[in-house]
């Protein structure tokens, strides 16, 4: 974040007005209540005033969970949050974060292991804390994790998530992970608390490319170890996401040159709407091909949850392997669909310029006529004419290598790109 940014600087003095509500001393620096809960504290624990030190506590988690934030740096909350005109801050908030640290309640992220980081420097960082005995104050440069709305977080993540898996954990892509926060440096302040409570585990599939997830508790156990069985199911949901991707892509592509086609026909270029409507059928046909291969991958990815609801790890594997034997999907035929989306890849990238190198050949007239007469029919009970503008593209695209070898060990070499 960057204090200097003025909309995220009207939305702080909005959550903390809001969560203020309508107290004349708080607009009023010359008053009394004013002055006492900005002065600082004294030297002593028994000289507190112990309203003041729980009202400025409630009013900080109050303010962050209304900004959806699990953390936050300590510059801004000090001095930026609740600064009134004339620069005026409470200058007993140093003192307050240092008591939501002894009570537990805060958090540094300085403090919190890294779980993207390697085991050894894992075990320097833990070997390290232990020999440190003195607590070192906050500093402006900390971010200061909210214990309390880090759990609140994971106790609604949990909740949306059980929507659609019925076991004790799943696995989900670090992308996932990352859109139920505010943003990546909050949800990486999350992972970095929940991996050290045992609420969620780092993994990464290091094969060729690497691709990032977080195993997540939804229950009030502690998440079981990494298994490969995870990997493996950390690629297909990584696939899954892809694929959907890619359908959305080719949905509005879709719609696009259909409402092109009429529009070019409607002002005669009948050339020009013969290619679109060429072009939309192209994307309806990858559009099959496409839903297909996502359904077979989530008739997997099923499968395998099935399996690991009632047996251990090694027994999943065994019994989604059969399970697929028995609901004929063999990974021959895994493979197969696979290598569909490298072809899908493929063509897609040789449509544009197969339709503008393709020569016309020749159209009867009354054909063309009848086709855009159902095009329009079709378009007519639709929404209202939209805005036409080509879709943005994916920038970073990705070359699939090779097909899996076996659903069990070579899953993880699965490679999709952007059309």
């Amino acid at each position: 974040m960057d204090s200097g940014e003025g909309g995220e600087e009207e939305g702080w003095e909005a959550a903390v007005r809001a969560e203020v509500g309508a107290v004349g001393w708080w607009d009023d620096p010359d008053s009394a209540d004013h002055r006492a809960r900005f002065k600082a504290f004294t030297g002593q624990r028994r000289d507190w005033p112990h309203p003041t030190l729980l009202f400025w506590k409630d009013l900080l988690l109050r303010v962050a969970r209304r900004l959806r934030l699990c953390s936050a740096p300590a510059h801004l909350v000090t001095s930026v949050w609740f600064a009134r005109p004339g620069g005026l801050t409470p200058l007993c908030l140093p003192q307050v974060l240092e008591e939501m640290r002894v009570d537990g309640d805060l958090l540094l992220k300085s403090e919190l292991i890294d779980p993207s980081m390697g085991s050894l420097y894992q075990l320097v960082r833990r070997v390290s804390q232990m020999a440190i005995s003195s607590r070192r104050p906050v500093s402006q440069e900390d971010t200061l994790v909210f214990k309390s709305l880090v759990e609140e977080r994971a106790a609604d993540i949990a909740r949306q998530l059980s929507g659609s898996h019925w076991t004790s954990a799943c696995v989900i892509t670090m992308s996932r992970f990352n859109s139920f926060f505010s943003g990546q440096e909050d949800a990486h302040a999350a992972l970095c608390l929940l991996t050290q409570s045992g609420k969620a585990r780092y993994l990464v599939a290091r094969k060729q490319d690497p691709v990032e997830g977080v195993k997540f508790a939804l229950n009030s156990a502690q998440v079981p170890a990494v298994s490969k069985l995870d990997h493996d199911t950390l690629h297909l949901v990584w696939t899954e996401e892809k694929l959907q991707d890619q359908l959305e892509v080719l949905d509005r592509r879709w719609e696009i040159s259909r409402r092109r086609a009429l529009a070019s026909f409607k002002s005669g270029d009948k050339q020009a709407a013969y290619r679109y409507v060429r072009q939309s059928k192209l994307f309806s046909q990858s559009r099959g091909r496409c839903t297909q291969l996502l359904e077979r991958v989530e008739e997997v990815i099923s499968l395998i949850a099935n399996s690991e609801s009632t047996k251990k790890v090694y027994e999943a594997i065994q019994i989604g392997i059969q399970a697929m034997k028995e609901n004929n999907v063999s990974i021959e035929e895994v493979n197969v669909h696979l290598k569909e989306v490298d072809e899908l890849v493929a063509a897609q990238r040789e449509v544009d310029a197969a339709l503008e190198s393709a020569p016309l050949h020749s159209i009867e007239e009354g054909d063309i006529e009848e086709e855009f007469r159902k095009l329009e029919a079709e378009l007519e009970d639709e929404i209202p004419h939209i805005q036409v503008q080509e879709p943005l593209s994916h920038t970073n695209e990705e070359t699939p290598d090779e097909v899996v070898e076996s659903l069990s060990n070579n899953l993880s070499s699965i490679k999709l790109e952007a059309i």
